[in-house]
């Protein structure tokens, strides 16, 4: 089961146009905004900084069922 993220509205425009490979971010207290994210292609070096991650082809896929 696909675990729900809000995020605005450029931040899902900027996901969807991407050509890097993962998307790391960072979610608030309550769990159910993104607070921080960085785009990249290096895992490794980022994800220590971050608290989740996903792959931005899997995101591309999924976007067209967002809701606004």
């Amino acid at each position: 089961m696909y675990k729900v993220i809000n995020c605005s509205i450029l931040t899902a425009y900027k996901i969807s146009k991407s050509k890097k490979m993962f998307f790391c971010y960072t979610l608030d207290k309550e769990n159910n905004k993104v607070k921080d994210y960085i785009l990249t292609n290096d895992l490794r070096r980022y994800r220590n900084q971050y608290t989740n991650f996903k792959l931005v082809e899997i995101i591309q896929t999924d976007i067209n069922t967002i809701k606004f």
